[in-house]
């Protein structure tokens, strides 16, 4: 596959098949991910790759975190939607308008969503990444940088992508089942898998025109 086709397919994908993706094929994409710039070649990331029971054991540790009415507490840290500079929120309610046009109404389109959300789109792999916590917030940019590769090289390879915080949202959680040392934090996770044929995987949300975000002085 070309450059060019891999970023303009790639898109989120909410629900995955439970076809099982193979460690080589995995090893294959963080490889590729890793030729990805960084500060000073720090090169600060780590993988931690879930998968089978131990996925599974996250997704039920997750599920008692929400029954019991619990809030995440990521190690990035989060901010309301209405805080967010005027031009994102447009970009945001752009997308929350343009999905709902895919089902009945809001309520299930909101419904769809908020259950795909909740089972961590029942993706059969979530890679980890992390940065250590001794590392300046140039790290969470070099982080992004290979995230990306890590979802175009799955693209190119046939495998759809998802990052999300909801992923990272229980960090103890995941130190303990992932045996992660103390002193990393997590970045994202990226949901990794075969796309189902559902209607919430046919929505690709659009971006604003090249000239409203190009500036040439």
């Amino acid at each position: 596959m070309e450059l060019q086709d891999a970023i303009n397919q790639r898109h989120s994908i909410r629900q995955f098949t439970d076809k099982p993706v193979e460690k080589k094929m995995i090893t294959k994409i963080v490889e590729l991910a890793q030729r990805a710039p960084s500060w000073v070649n720090s090169q600060p990331w780590q993988v931690y790759c879930a998968m089978g029971d131990t996925l599974q054991e996250i997704k039920n540790a997750y599920r008692d975190q929400d029954i019991a009415g619990n809030q995440g507490n990521s190690d990035l840290p989060v901010m309301s939607r209405e805080d967010w500079a005027p031009q994102t929120q447009d970009n945001m309610k752009q997308w929350r308008h343009g999905i709902v046009h895919h089902f009945a109404n809001f309520d299930e389109a909101h419904e769809k969503m908020t259950n795909a959300s909740n089972t961590l789109y029942d993706s059969p792999v979530i890679l980890y990444i992390t940065i250590p916590k001794a590392s300046p917030d140039w790290s969470i940019f070099d982080a992004g940088l290979f995230a990306e590769n890590i979802m175009l090289a799955a693209t190119a390879y046939g495998l759809g992508t998802i990052p999300t915080y909801n992923s990272v949202r229980f960090p103890a959680i995941l130190h303990q089942t992932l045996d992660v040392p103390d002193d990393e934090r997590f970045i994202v996770g990226i949901s990794l898998g075969y796309s189902a044929d559902t209607t919430i995987n046919s929505y690709h949300s659009e971006r604003r025109p090249v000239n409203e975000i190009l500036h040439f002085n």
